[in-house]
């Protein structure tokens, strides 16, 4: 081989332990792909939710206290239907529809302001976001950011946090689709038991091990979080009741079968659950499907446990 003809690949240490360390020159060459700028995204900078990541789409983005905005703001001095974000061509503009505290794009109060990469908007005191024009793969990093920051660090299930505020957005998605959506709520039964009897590891160990199993089973546009304890949530996009009650039984099932190896015992636990429907209520609100979901998990375990409350 001449001195002109490198070899194609190298060995980046002599170490034994580094010898898998092989840097391809064909992958050296050639230039990663050029994304296109084309994700127009709002990035909470200030305020609850920090980092949280929502993409503007085609169609007018509504910012509000209102449970039908796209954006749901529960920040105090945040009116109901504080803001709109619309396109026009390529571009997005902002507008400010009546709010009493206003709207503000790089410190400035505007009634219609276009918007430019990297502007910080205001709505009222505390909600703050940055305007970002940027590609799939900085998208995709952002969200991962934010979705470590709203997960439950012993479960990896979401948090509580995550959770009020996804309940929101699946209100108002099934409000504006006209589909339903459910909420099925579980507590492990006799908890304190197994933290008494095998200690507080133990425990650990089976929360893991259910959020393991249930994740296992759900779809992708299902939301999983930690309620509380040991008390977990599901949120169930286009789910009735009869759906729900459905869902909450195999989950039930699925833990009931499920076997959590500790410190060389096999432990085993069961649920309760109770669930409710966003069709079935009078008063849709969130708070209403958690009461409803709630009252049930309740019922669930003062009728014998490790059964599905979903009516009544």
């Amino acid at each position: 081989m001449s001195e002109e003809e490198p070899p194609e690949q190298y060995l980046l240490s002599d170490d034994p332990e580094d010898r898998t360390a092989i840097v391809s020159l064909s992958e050296l060459r050639s230039a990663p792909r050029k994304q296109s700028k084309d994700r127009h995204l709002l990035v909470r900078v200030k305020g609850a939710e920090l980092g949280r990541v929502s993409r503007l789409p085609p169609e007018p983005f509504r910012v509000g206290r209102s449970q039908d905005c796209e954006l749901w703001l529960g920040d105090d001095g945040v009116s109901r239907k504080h803001a709109r974000i619309f396109q026009e061509g390529t571009a997005y503009l902002i507008e400010d529809t009546e709010s009493a505290n206003g709207t503000f794009v790089q410190g400035q109060r505007v009634s219609r302001q276009l918007l430019r990469d990297g502007d910080v908007i205001q709505f009222g005191p505390t909600a703050v976001f940055r305007y970002t024009i940027t590609d799939e793969s900085q998208e995709a990093l952002l969200q991962q950011l934010y979705d470590a920051s709203v997960t439950d660090a012993l479960t990896s299930a979401h948090n509580r946090e995550h959770f009020d505020t996804q309940l929101r957005s699946e209100l108002s998605y099934a409000r504006r689709h006209k589909v339903d959506v459910s909420l099925a709520f579980f507590d492990v039964d006799h908890f304190k038991k197994v933290n008494d009897t095998y200690g507080h590891q133990a425990g650990d160990a089976v929360l893991v091990g259910l959020a393991s199993a249930i994740r296992s089973m759900i779809r992708n546009e299902d939301v999983f979080a930690r309620y509380g304890g040991e008390e977990f949530a599901l949120i169930l996009r286009g789910i009735d009741g009869v759906g729900a009650g459905a869902v909450g039984e195999r989950l039930r099932e699925r833990v009931e079968a499920m076997r959590v190896p500790h410190e060389g015992k096999v432990l085993s636990v069961t649920v309760s659950v109770g669930c409710s429907s966003f069709a079935e209520l009078d008063e849709k609100t969130p708070e209403a499907l958690v009461g409803t979901a709630d009252k049930r998990l309740y019922t669930a375990k003062r009728t014998g446990r490790n059964r599905v409350v979903s009516q009544g």
